[in-house]
């Protein structure tokens, strides 16, 4: 009877996780936390500093407000990577492919940094609070996005202090490109999500990028879209 109990709440978990994003944006989090906190009763007991933990930031608030429906005027884009960091490196080539392969957007890459239309390249801001910026140029007249500059941030990134896998450097460069494609945050399960960089690309994502690009978009006023995903704190 007990383990018939222990099932029914376990599905009860399962269930409330699957339908929920914030529970499972709050769950990663205190997972996160858990292992932080087990690995400072480690550090303390070998005598190394202990790694701080604070809160996550979401960015987003302190940022201008996005431009809404911007877009390409075709689902496509070139983009030059300049980053010189393997892993940052990969991580980008990664996102790019995994964008590709929903067919919802392309991207191709090309040599020629003066005429990419998005450019990828590093900064390197512990200060910063946020793990990426995107910053989009677009004409306002017309809504169609002219040029986009994606910063990944290494400070954060590449500081273990942060404990980004290789996979959550991924989802951020994901998520970034994103922004280039027009897409905006979501608090649902996707890849925009502002808070941690948790989900890679969901259906969800692809399907919004297709309602995207089968709008015209309205014209909008001449100022840069500045789109921020959060810094995770660890």
């Amino acid at each position: 009877m007990l383990v018939l109990l222990y099932l029914i709440l376990f599905t009860w978990i399962i269930s409330i996780y699957q339908s929920s994003p914030a529970f499972q944006t709050a769950l990663n989090i205190g997972a996160q936390q858990t292992e932080v906190f087990i690995q400072n009763g480690i550090n303390r007991l070998m005598g190394k500093k202990p790694i701080a933990v604070t809160k996550p930031i979401d960015r987003e608030k302190e940022s201008s407000t996005p431009v809404n429906g911007a877009r390409w005027t075709q689902p496509s884009a070139t983009v030059y990577v300049d980053l010189s960091n393997p892993v940052l490196r990969s991580a980008t080539e990664s996102a790019i492919s995994q964008w590709n392969q929903t067919g919802a957007f392309t991207f191709h890459q090309t040599n020629n940094k003066n005429e990419a239309d998005i450019v990828v390249d590093a900064i390197n801001e512990q200060n910063d609070g946020a793990a990426g910026l995107t910053n989009t140029k677009m004409d306002a007249t017309t809504g169609y996005i002219l040029h986009a500059d994606v910063n990944l941030n290494a400070g954060y990134l590449l500081n273990p202090t942060y404990g980004y896998s290789q996979q959550r450097i991924i989802n951020t460069a994901e998520h970034e490109l994103g922004h280039a494609i027009g897409l905006q945050h979501s608090d649902a399960a996707s890849v925009m999500q502002p808070a941690g960089s948790f989900y890679s690309i969901q259906p969800r994502d692809v399907q919004a990028v297709k309602k995207l690009y089968s709008n015209r978009p309205q014209s909008q006023d001449s100022t840069p879209n500045n789109n921020e995903t959060t810094k995770n704190f660890q």
